[in-house]
């Protein structure tokens, strides 16, 4: 984990040497490490659910991003619980939807779901901009990260939210 931070950090400080690393991989490997990782960081009090549309095909990606795209997504999830309550991944095929102004024939669908308090409403319009956060303490970083780095694969992150639960979906192209 350690090594995969570095390279990744390595690689956003100097974007132009470092090209992103494409390869060919199931999503549900991402969902799969990051609910690891939670189990890790918040022992005992989190309730991880994997909700797998089995027929998703392969992806081209870089898969370290996305990975970090996702812990991005799940630790807000965490941490806004305080480390008690639930987080779902669910996976799921969209069709014909608009991403960017580009219409897709068929795209993926990944949910980040949680049972916490909901996203405050007056941070809801600016919640993927840098520096802002809703958590003493916090970076405000995590989620303009991760939507960068979505947006890097030609997708999007949305969110729905409302007290006992959180909807951020992450939305990519799938080829085909």
């Amino acid at each position: 984990e350690a090594d995969r931070l570095r390279n990744l950090v390595d690689r956003l400080l100097a974007p132009q040497k470092h090209l992103p690393r494409i390869q060919t991989f199931n999503v549900h490997q991402v969902c799969d490490r990051v609910a690891s990782l939670i189990a890790v960081e918040y022992p005992g009090g989190m309730e991880l659910v994997r909700d797998y549309d089995a027929s998703l095909p392969d992806i081209d990606g870089d898969l370290e991003q996305l990975i970090q795209a996702v812990l991005n997504l799940a630790r807000n999830s965490a941490q806004a619980m305080q480390g008690r309550g639930r987080i779902v991944f669910r996976t799921r095929i969209a069709r014909q939807v608009t991403i960017g102004r580009i219409r897709h024939r068929l795209a993926l669908d990944l949910h980040v779901i949680d049972s916490g308090p909901g996203v405050p409403a007056e941070l809801r319009e600016s919640i993927f901009y840098p520096l802002v956060t809703g958590r003493a303490g916090g970076s405000g970083l995590g989620l303009s990260m991760a939507q960068s780095l979505v947006q890097q694969h030609g997708g999007m992150i949305e969110f729905e939210s409302r007290p006992g639960e959180t909807d951020f979906r992450v939305r990519l192209p799938l080829i085909g």
